[in-house]
């Protein structure tokens, strides 16, 4: 079963989106925040867990934005072969141009994205096909 992490500084929808992901059969991780998400990848690297086969990831976080904790995942070797689909409100070409240029496999603006798009992303850079 693949694990999708997801960071969002809103409750509501990291929870609502975790709740998604796991009525698909996907394992999921949450975190509020890029210091959060860092510390909990370090914990389960330390228990012996496998990175995550996927990261879902707002960019407008109180601590580290979403693209400078894309930046630092993928500087680290440890972190840099997972895939980051960005799920973020800003649709500014530039932030767009950045989240690409960063590595992002892809960029959903959460007005105008669909739940059956997201899940598309998700299932394609996992390699998961449930049910």
């Amino acid at each position: 079963m693949p694990t999708v992490m997801v960071v969002d500084d809103v409750d509501v929808i990291r929870d609502v989106l975790a709740r998604l992901l796991k009525r698909e059969g996907y394992r999921t991780l949450a975190a509020g925040s890029g210091h959060e998400a860092l510390d909990l990848l370090e914990q389960n690297r330390t228990a012996g867990e496998a990175p995550p086969d996927l990261i879902l990831l707002d960019v407008k976080m109180p601590d580290i934005d979403g693209l400078d904790l894309l930046e630092q995942l993928h500087s680290d070797t440890r972190w840099q072969n997972t895939p980051v689909i960005m799920l973020t409100a800003i649709s500014d070409t530039q932030v767009v141009n950045r989240a690409q240029q960063l590595g992002a496999k892809a960029y959903l603006v959460k007005a105008t994205f669909s739940v059956a798009e997201m899940m598309s992303c998700v299932k394609q850079y996992t390699g998961y096909m449930p049910h």
